[in-house]
């Protein structure tokens, strides 16, 4: 007999700080409708029900682009949001214009978060090691999960250098089988999920060549995605 368990996976990505309840372009047989959409507290309600709906079977993730956007989070360099994104009850999170604060402050900005922070194709120039760890493991009802990160790889490419300085970014294709391997053999995870910010076109060439990924969470590019998309055997959401 299988024994089979379910997992709801829920995502975050593309907030931009926006700390609120607040309007948003939908389009809706064929035109444009605005209706209500975001706010933490709105989150942490929905996830809360979630949880408790499931037996706590829920896996939350953020894809990035979080801790920048507002005033309110520029003014304070994204410490503001700290707090609020720590009670959401995260698991992990990659990244993309969090690297705008410089590489020191988002690395403390990181340390302050109660979930880890992600990125497995980002690089400290001088000592070549990650900034961040490239993956973690998670356990949800006797599920082990493996976590994959990978930031926006174009933070040293197109945008300020302050941004970037004294890093270096990968595409990540190298760095992914090694890992996943490594998860399924020596960590016998259950289900691997990479959290991306790379945008949707790049995470289904990447899906393309990478073997062994079993959901992708895709960021950057906002696309609304009202049911999977599937690349071989890997589901994107």
């Amino acid at each position: 007999m299988v024994n089979r368990t379910s997992l709801i996976v829920t995502q975050l990505n593309d907030s931009h700080a926006y700390f609120e309840l607040h309007q948003e372009m939908f389009w809706q047989g064929g035109q444009a409708v605005y209706r209500p959409a975001g706010g933490y507290a709105r989150m942490a309600t929905i996830i809360k029900q979630l949880r408790a709906a499931n037996q706590e079977r829920v896996l939350f993730c953020d894809c990035g682009d979080t801790l920048h956007g507002t005033h309110r989070a520029l003014k304070t360099q994204g410490q503001a949001l700290i707090p609020i994104l720590s009670s959401l009850g995260l698991d992990a999170m990659t990244a993309h214009w969090e690297f705008a604060y410089g590489p020191a402050t988002f690395k403390q900005r990181a340390a302050e978060l109660n979930y880890p922070m992600l990125a497995v194709n980002v690089y400290d120039q001088a000592t070549k090691a990650h900034l961040f760890p490239p993956y973690s493991v998670k356990e949800i009802g006797g599920m082990r999960i493996g976590l994959i990160g990978i930031a926006s790889n174009i933070v040293d490419k197109t945008m300020p250098p302050s941004y970037s300085e004294g890093l270096e970014f990968t595409p990540g294709r190298e760095e992914l089988p090694p890992i996943i391997d490594m998860l399924r053999t020596q960590e016998q995870v259950d289900l691997i999920v990479l959290i991306s910010h790379l945008g949707f076109p790049q995470d289904m060439k990447l899906l393309s060549e990478v073997q062994g990924i079993d959901i992708c969470l895709s960021g950057h590019t906002h696309n609304r995605l009202y049911k999977p998309a599937r690349q071989g055997k890997t589901l994107v959401i």
